[in-house]
């Protein structure tokens, strides 16, 4: 089997998403492209980026959609209606530092063959970005997001879908930044944040795995919200875990903005994430590069990751794929 080595990108690849489609036997990825959605896929997760097929799905078109650029962590995601959607974030024209989360609806079948659709934006009004959507057992969908709170800085949302694309009535605020871990200054007070969300079941546990800190950051890291049983949309129902679950290590730099996929046989859980090569002592824009890694679980079913693999270290790629 060919090994690979991290990170995946050669070059400035933020917010990385990640899945793999049994249907169409391929990965697919996206990441934070600049003003545009480009969807990337290949039959190896290591060479995702540099030796797969990629394609241009959406331009902002601010006249029409009402978005003008800035795209941020998109994501990509099968609806119980068979479609697959995207969902992001993009800045607004009549207030260029806002983002509002919007939503893409593509084909039922191969995501990379087929028009993609935008259908809106499920919160017009509030300044949200890092959208994640999870399917529950009963088929109700949820979507989680990090809101820019006046008080508490970026803090996590969640709500309840009545499609794809709405939101129904039920939502609560669940995660703002409160331990130490999540306060390295300067992100501390209204400047605080957390953010990134990404659903991750096991063993019958429902886990939320988030960022804590700025993307910039040395110490930008992941920390665990856990379900603990009732409403999704209910703050009294997640529990926050006291360690963070992920930090820097081996020259790897603010590992976070985290996406988790499985491998072609089902048996491994991988995660895509983004880290910077270099220490960054002033928090300033700094090329973020894609990794993936495999994820441990203990026992109970809660996820182990130690540090991040760095780079030039040879990896057995995710179990199941094919030559």
């Amino acid at each position: 089997m060919k090994t690979f080595k991290n990170p995946v990108s050669p070059f400035d690849a933020p917010d990385p998403f990640m899945t793999f489609d049994p249907v169409t036997g391929y990965y697919y990825a996206l990441f934070t492209r600049g003003s545009k959605l480009e969807l990337f896929r290949s039959r190896h997760a290591g060479s995702i980026v540099t030796d797969g097929d990629s394609r241009i799905i959406y331009l902002p078109n601010g006249e029409r959609d009402g978005i003008w650029g800035d795209i941020w962590a998109p994501e990509m995601h099968r609806a119980p209606d068979g479609k697959w959607y995207i969902y992001t974030s993009g800045r607004i024209k009549p207030e260029p530092s806002q983002k509002r989360i919007f939503v893409m609806e593509g084909p039922a079948d191969d995501p990379f063959v087929g028009e993609w659709i935008f259908r809106g934006k499920p919160f017009p009004d509030i300044f949200s970005i890092d959208p994640t959507v999870y399917t529950a057992p009963d088929g109700i969908q949820y979507l989680c997001s990090s809101r820019v709170d006046p008080v508490y800085g970026q803090v996590l949302d969640i709500c309840d879908l009545d499609n794809p694309y709405t939101c129904g009535k039920n939502h609560a605020t669940i995660a703002r930044a409160e331990l130490d871990w999540e306060l390295v200054a300067p992100y501390v007070g209204r400047s605080a944040i957390v953010e990134g969300a990404f659903f991750l079941e096991r063993e019958g546990r429902l886990f939320i795995i988030y960022s804590a800190n700025g993307c910039w950051s040395d110490d930008y890291c992941l920390g665990v919200l856990e379900h603990t049983g009732g409403s999704l949309c209910d703050a009294s129902n997640w529990k926050k875990h006291p360690s963070p679950l992920f930090v820097q290590g081996n020259e790897l730099y603010g590992p976070g903005h985290a996406s988790f996929f499985t491998s072609p046989d089902s048996t491994e859980v991988w995660c895509a994430y983004h880290g910077m090569k270099q220490h960054n002592a002033t928090c300033t824009g700094a090329p973020r590069f894609f990794n993936i890694q495999r994820v441990d679980f203990d026992d109970t079913g809660y996820p182990v990751m130690g540090l991040p693999t760095g780079y030039e270290i040879d990896l057995t790629p995710p179990s199941g794929e094919k030559e």
